[in-house]
């Protein structure tokens, strides 16, 4: 059904916090920076009414140090 999916990597070693911080930080940035991943917005059966969400699917994974270090290298 997609053509694309969002795929974030983060770090292992983070708290939850922190990884969840940085999925919310680097989602937002993706997502303003490409409008056309926003949805419509929509209402349930209670009418209530929500605001539009990301139409794409997201993938997080999680790699140590040395991992993000060697595939981030081998993009550049």
């Amino acid at each position: 059904m997609f053509d694309t999916k969002i795929a974030i990597v983060l770090l292992n070693s983070l708290q939850i916090w922190q990884k969840l911080n940085v999925t919310s930080f680097l989602t937002s940035g993706i997502i303003g920076d490409n409008p056309s991943l926003v949805g419509d917005s929509y209402k349930d059966n209670s009418d209530y009414y929500y605001l539009p969400l990301n139409r794409q699917p997201v993938i997080i994974l999680e790699a140590d140090l040395n991992n993000l270090k060697k595939n981030s290298s081998s993009n550049n």
